[in-house]
């Protein structure tokens, strides 16, 4: 009996489970010849051998490399959680207290959930024992003891970093694009090829380039972002560079201040000793450029558009210069489709109490006219070349106020200057201690309003190079025409709307300038005047047939001086027998396709009333011999009962059968039905008679 209970002893004694845990705080431990990680785990396999007459082995080891000890969300230790959860391990074996955590909050709830689950914490180099109250102390003191480690080489590293910044230098991390780094100057200089890339960037988007385009044309010519080697936590390689660029990866380098020179650190800026690639006033009018941008876009809801209105967002009354709102009425066209219309937003708003001389336009009309017009013009080169012509003498008589607002603009930058550089004086050398706050206010409303202005100069100036240049190439303009023309039929509705506001600017409505002389029922005359962005136009059609991505009006570059063409146009109602659109001016032509006259429906034969049926059932019934009712719920494909329920009418009064007789009207032999009929049937004629009578009654009352 002893010797079981010793061998029973021995049993339990030889299955003690151990989990090693090992971690390291920096990348720069991890992929060694013999890494922290590694070592760490073989300090305790050495330990787990040395207890093996105990019954320890080891189940699974756990690390943690690159991760810091502040927190335990990393994933090792959470494995390690969940084993000790169910029951898998009774003892973790770590090389020092520190490994695990270095911080006091989340040690108390680490260390209860230990003892919840029946497992202990081991260490080969301490003693880290908590069954006296003497070890809990020592725990804890060497917990705060690592959490303040921690902490203050993390305070010496800011100040450190800091002391840097304020000398100006680069504080370090990944090279920035542009840049190498000189490791005889220890610190940053121009790229040979990267820094022209970033003039190019800056120089872009300072001439009120969206950054989406920006990004398309780097792409175009085969640039890519620099090849970054990103050491893995497991050791491995990986290359994050060499990608496409887009939109935010060009706003990160725009917005950077290393570029002009200067290093940021805590929302602080210094000078650095690094050589700038673009000048301050670059940087500046760059970042003015870009910064409506960064404001969240409007919403847009187009999947709210059911009908699907094409002009949807550029058509507007030139009346109340509002926005045409698409809408949809309850009556169907001949197509089966609800007829669609644009709603001048003001009367929208005011019903009938609005003076809107537009209104209401047929949205398929409209539609038809606008792109009907812009197929055709490719067709009539002579009215485009007016047209072009017209333009340019009026871009030609736009300079003078321009340059006029050009002057205006400088004048008031030069007085901001001015007054910033007051500011900045009044802060430094400390004249109005009490004021530091307001003047810093007053600096950043003047900043704002320079930035403003600078996005301001710069589309005065676009305005004003392309009043100067006065080129429109009417032989471009007219082949892009024609290739709309072409394309548009072949994509889907979305891509016809990205594609038309892709140049199309804006739609006005007007009532026509022409006289109206005798006009047919229903015909409108409007005046359309097309605001057309010439450029998005020539280069859509002529560079790519497809659109990628449609460039946001907040995005987008300065508005050029669009072409303007105006129309007459006369809308015929939809239901006619002509051509919905007839173009009156520049050149006639009409548009659309004919809807062919509706044809009269044959008359449908009257309806009869059930007890016709039964009548002639019951002819048959009588006459024929061996038929029955079964045999004759067969032939006309009925169930028997049917038959039954019809020949139950027969019942009625001689003089209620003959009105039933006489009904021809769907809604009289709906109203008098065959189960009430059926129902009365069973009733003795002079009831019948009574409730027929109340059922013409309420018949004739309802009529």
């Amino acid at each position: 009996m002893p010797a079981t209970l010793s061998a029973s002893s021995r049993s339990r004694a030889c299955t003690v489970p151990v989990a090693i845990y090992s971690r390291v705080s920096t990348a720069n431990q991890v992929g060694g010849r013999f890494d922290s990680c590694e070592s760490q785990a073989a300090v305790c396999r050495d330990f787990i051998a040395k207890h093996a007459h105990d019954g320890w082995f080891e189940v699974a080891c756990f690390s943690d490399p690159a991760y810091s000890g502040s927190s335990m969300n990393r994933p090792g230790i959470r494995a390690l959680m969940r084993q000790i959860e169910a029951g898998e391990i009774k003892i973790v074996l770590i090389f020092k207290l520190e490994r695990v955590l270095r911080s006091t909050d989340e040690w108390g709830p680490f260390r209860s959930f230990l003892q919840q689950h029946g497992c202990r914490l081991v260490s080969p180099t301490e003693d880290l024992s908590d069954e006296t109250p003497s070890g809990r102390l020592k725990n804890n003191l060497m917990m705060s003891v690592a959490e303040y480690e921690r902490l203050n080489t993390a305070e010496k590293i800011r100040i450190k970093l800091n002391e840097q910044a304020k000398r100006g230098f680069w504080t370090g991390g990944q090279v920035p694009f542009g840049y190498v780094y000189d490791e005889t100057l220890q610190g940053l200089s121009p790229h040979p090829t990267e820094a022209a890339t970033l003039r190019r960037i800056f120089e872009l988007a300072a001439r009120l380039t969206s950054l989406t385009e920006i990004a398309n044309t780097l792409n175009d010519e085969g640039l890519r972002t620099r090849a970054r080697i990103f050491n893995r936590r497991g050791g491995a390689k990986q290359n994050v560079g060499e990608k496409r660029f887009r939109s935010d990866i060009v706003r990160r380098l725009i917005t950077r201040p290393l570029y002009a020179g200067r290093v940021r650190m805590n929302g602080k800026e210094f000078p650095g000793q690094h050589a700038a690639l673009v000048s301050d006033d670059l940087w500046e009018r760059a970042n003015a450029a870009i910064r409506p941008a960064a404001l969240p876009p409007a919403r847009r809801f187009r999947n709210c558009d059911k009908h699907f209105h094409l002009l949807k967002a550029v058509a507007f009354c030139g009346c109340c210069n509002r926005a045409m709102i698409p809408n949809a009425s309850g009556k169907l066209d001949p197509d089966g489709k609800p007829y669609r219309y644009y709603t001048c937003g003001y009367a929208h708003k005011e019903r009938t109490d609005a003076k809107c001389t537009v209104r209401h336009v047929s949205a398929t009309a409209l539609e038809t006219a606008v792109i009907g017009f812009l197929g055709a013009c490719s067709q009539h080169p002579a009215a485009l070349a007016a047209t072009t012509a017209r333009a340019k003498e009026l871009r030609q008589t736009d300079r003078a106020p321009l340059r006029a607002r050009l002057t205006a603009l400088e004048s008031e930058l030069a007085s901001i200057a001015e007054q910033l550089r007051n500011c900045a004086r009044a802060l430094i050398t400390g004249q109005a201690t009490a004021l530091d706050d307001v003047l810093r206010e007053q600096a950043e409303a003047l900043n704002t309003d320079k930035q403003r202005l600078l996005v301001e100069r710069e589309q005065v100036r676009m305005e004003l190079a392309a009043c100067e240049d006065g080129d429109i190439a009417t032989a471009r303009v007219s082949q892009a025409l024609k290739k709309f023309s072409e394309l548009l039929p072949s994509l889907s509705p979305n891509e016809q709307r990205d594609l038309v506001m892709l140049f199309l600017d804006r739609v006005e409505v007007r009532p026509s300038s022409r006289p109206a002389g005798k006009l047919a029922v229903g015909v409108r005359l409007l005046e359309l005047r097309l605001k057309l962005r010439v450029h998005r136009l020539v280069e859509g059609m002529a560079e790519r047939l497809v659109i990628e991505e449609r460039v946001q009006r907040a995005d987008s570059a300065a508005p050029s001086r669009p072409l303007v063409l105006t129309l007459d146009v006369s809308l015929a109602p939809p239901s006619g027998t002509t051509k919905p659109v007839t173009l009156l001016a520049p050149f006639p032509c009409e548009l659309g396709i004919t809807r062919r006259a509706t044809t009269p429906e044959p008359a449908s034969p009257p309806m009869l009333h059930p007890i016709h049926r039964a009548r002639a059932w019951r002819r048959r019934l009588d006459s024929e011999r061996g038929l029955n009712q079964l045999k004759l719920a067969a032939e006309e494909g009925l169930s028997p009962g049917s038959i039954t329920h019809h020949l139950k009418l027969l019942q009625l009064a001689d003089d209620i059968q003959a009105k039933l007789l006489d009904l021809t009207k769907a809604e009289d032999v709906r109203r008098y039905g065959l189960n009430q009929m059926k129902a009365l049937a069973e009733l003795p004629h002079d009831e019948q008679r009574r409730r027929f009578s109340e059922i013409e009654r309420k018949a004739s009352t309802n009529a």
